[in-house]
């Protein structure tokens, strides 16, 4: 199976397992916000998910056909805690911290953190919280990642 069939199954059950983590419609005050290039990346609302692992995703945009369309998922262990973690590998990869973004306006498709950390703040009944900074790479196009922030729900 290739690549984008991964990808496709992963996001399935993403939808599927995040349909509770926000029972009341959308929260604008849960978010996962970066800068790159310049410009500030704002997704509202993301979703919160397990399985394997944890994960934190947002989108910017419905269709990939769209110029502005963006995704960003925070990739965390099950049993993750506050600190500071290095973010290794992508989605077939071992490592425990990941950040995956797929971007029209970047020009980047499914690129993954070769270097940089999240810093988790927070952890509790309600949220999680916390900031990340990178370089992302879809080994074509590299990206510089600052200011990365997010506030999610906690599963």
């Amino acid at each position: 199976m290739n690549f984008k069939f991964y990808k496709l199954f992963y996001f399935l059950g993403f939808i599927i397992l995040s349909s509770c983590s926000n029972e009341g419609g959308t929260d604008d005050s849960i978010f996962i916000k970066f800068t790159a290039n310049g410009q500030e990346y704002v997704f509202n609302d993301p979703a919160s998910a397990q399985s394997m692992n944890t994960t934190f995703s947002g989108q910017i945009g419905t269709s990939t056909d769209n110029a502005n369309y963006a995704e960003v998922s925070l990739w965390f262990p099950l049993d993750f805690s506050t600190g500071t973690f290095s973010f290794t590998g992508d989605y077939f990869d071992e490592g425990d911290y990941k950040l995956n973004i797929y971007s029209n306006p970047l020009n980047l498709d499914d690129a993954w953190a070769s270097s940089g950390s999240v810093t988790i703040n927070s952890v509790n009944s309600e949220y999680i919280t916390g900031t990340f900074s990178g370089t992302v790479t879809d080994g074509v196009h590299t990206v510089t990642i600052t200011n990365g922030s997010f506030k999610v729900y906690a599963l």
